[in-house]
């Protein structure tokens, strides 16, 4: 039988050697191929076109022996020691460089060393964590021979952009301060001691401007810088009975005594009118700045102020009017006029308690109020059967959490409404609506189709005269009169053209208004809740789970709150 021998050459690879003897058994490539396997050789590359040409002569060779006959010496390089490969593959973006390892067949691993030099001859220079070469390098010299091993070595760093400047208060405001009473001796707070802390003085810091950060460079892994974006900055505003610190002119400091109010990138100082109660004894209170009243404003009494006005007790079937946020630590308690009727329409209700808010308004709970809100309203516990305007969202609940009571009367939004229960099992109706703002992109909408009408009669006046001219004689004047109107017509269909587009621009901001509004109820939705936008309205017949009432293709739809 011919003797196959798997022998090492000069070149430290392996070669096939065949012995030829001529007898019935023949050697084929499937026999050769287990022989490899059952040797120490298997790792190594495979030259199977060598295999079969060795089988080949090895035929030939025996071909015209006689049985038991020698024939000469057949050697072929099958086996091929191969190290490792390398390819470095850099992402599009030059965020991340990737070695692509094809593992040795019987030769040499590649180390971390030498895959950190492949990936700094194909260009990348930045990036490289230690970890992850030595990571790749085992990775590659454990696997199958011949395998592909893929895995990061290298990766970019996005920048990091500025910070924004911007104002830190450094005292507390009136409704902060009612918002979080001092907590007395046994862990009590009493939610009418106000403090004194509320007043600043003079030469008090009261804001602190936090300066822009630059950002962070980064870089891709060749080293490219990326560049960040500078933080906006912002100017430190003083205010009324304020002023830029002489000391360090990112603080602003008090320049009278008086209660501190946050303004867009600043503060002011208000003047104080401090007192215990309104009530008939005190008289009704007119006051230019901020009132502080530690008690209660009774029934029938009026408190006025330009700033703003903060209660440490209840306001009771009272007047309240504030340019600015209107604070109240227990709540708001009014009478409505009763009428004649059962179905008499909300709208036409009478509140005894009114407020007027230029900025937000804060109280625990109401009922039977009419309240105007430029702001946001945020009522703690429960808001019941009241009139409602607020020009910002209107939250019922706690403050990270909206879980109390919206019972009844009518609410007039321009924002979203969140609470934890709407409506009651009484059926009693919780009327929503966002009419004002609609009603103001309508006036819009309608003065542009106004300015509209206006051009489009212009531009046919003008067509007109253009025709008549091109009738008549060409005549320098004639010319002259043509030009003219020709220019004016394109100034005009111009002028259209951008008013379609203000028209157009003005509907679809319409539209995502309408789109962006809603109703949340966190816990249940009762029936009689009427959710009005635009021509769509739709009420509830019946008990929801947590569900959020909003409009969308021109219905009113209920989500359920997951």
């Amino acid at each position: 039988m011919t003797k196959a021998s798997l022998v090492a050459n000069k070149k430290n690879n392996i070669d096939l050697v065949l012995a030829p003897v001529k007898d019935t058994e023949l050697i084929n490539e499937a026999f050769i191929k287990e022989l490899i396997n059952t040797s120490d050789y298997k790792p190594l590359f495979v030259n199977s076109a060598n295999i079969k040409n060795a089988i080949a002569e090895l035929n030939s060779v025996l071909k015209p022996l006689q049985d038991g006959q020698m024939g000469r010496e057949i050697r072929y390089e099958i086996l091929i020691r191969k190290d490792a490969t390398i390819n470095i593959q850099i992402d599009s973006e030059e965020m991340l460089a990737e070695a692509e390892i094809t593992s040795a067949m019987g030769g040499a691993h590649l180390t971390a060393k030498a895959i950190l030099d492949a990936a700094k001859a194909a260009g990348v220079k930045k990036g490289f964590s230690k970890e992850e070469l030595v990571k790749v390098a085992h990775m590659a010299a454990k696997a199958e021979p011949g395998t592909i091993v893929k895995d990061a070595i290298a990766h970019g760093r996005e920048a990091v952009n500025g910070r924004d400047a911007r104002i830190k208060p450094l005292v507390q405001s009136a409704q902060d301060r009612i918002l979080r009473p001092k907590e007395q001796d046994g862990g009590r707070v009493d939610m009418r001691d106000l403090g004194d802390i509320i007043c600043v003085r003079i030469g008090e810091p009261l804001a602190k401007k936090i300066p822009l950060t630059e950002g962070i460079k980064g870089y891709t892994v060749t080293a490219t810088p990326l560049l960040p974006e500078p933080g906006q900055d912002t100017s430190l505003i003083s205010g009324e009975g304020t002023v830029v610190s002489p000391k360090n002119e990112n603080v602003l400091i008090s320049t009278k005594v008086g209660l501190p109010k946050i303004i867009d990138n600043g503060m002011e100082v208000d003047e104080v009118y401090k007192i215990n109660n309104v009530d008939v004894g005190t008289g009704h209170i007119d006051f230019q700045g901020s009132v502080i009243i530690d008690g209660d404003v009774c029934e029938g009494m009026r408190v006025s102020a330009t700033g703003d006005i903060t209660i440490g007790g209840f306001v009771e079937s009272a007047q309240l009017t504030a340019g600015g946020d209107i604070t109240i630590a227990s709540g708001i308690i009014g009478k409505k006029q009763d009428l004649d009727g059962q179905d008499a329409d909300i709208r036409d209700f009478r509140m005894s308690a009114t407020i007027r808010a230029g900025g937000n308004l804060f109280a625990k709970y109401c009922q039977y109020a009419d309240i105007q809100c430029t702001g946001n309203v945020r009522i703690e516990n429960q808001l019941m059967h009241s009139l409602i305007d607020v020009g910002g969202v209107l939250w019922v609940g706690e403050e990270d959490k909206a879980n109390g009571k919206l019972i009844g009367g009518l609410i007039s939004a321009s924002s979203s409404i969140h609470a934890g229960i709407v409506g009651a099992t009484a059926g009693s109706k919780t009327l929503v609506n966002f009419d004002k703002p609609l009603a103001t992109f309508a006036d819009k909408i309608a003065k542009v189709e106004a300015n509209l009408a206006v051009e489009d009669e212009k531009t046919l006046e003008l067509q007109a005269a253009s025709k008549k001219l091109k009738k008549l004689p060409q005549e320098p004047k004639i010319k002259a009169m043509l030009q003219k109107v020709v220019t004016t017509y394109q100034f005009h269909a111009k002028r259209m053209g951008d008013i379609l587009n203000e028209k157009e621009k003005l509907e679809n901001q319409l539209q995502e208004f309408m789109a962006s509004v809603y109703l949340e109820a966190n816990e249940k939705l009762f029936q009689s809740v009427e959710f009005t936008v635009g021509d769509c309205m739709e009420r509830t017949k019946r008990e929801f789970p947590p569900s959020r009432m909003r409009y969308k293709d021109r219905k009113i739809i209920i989500d359920p709150i997951v």
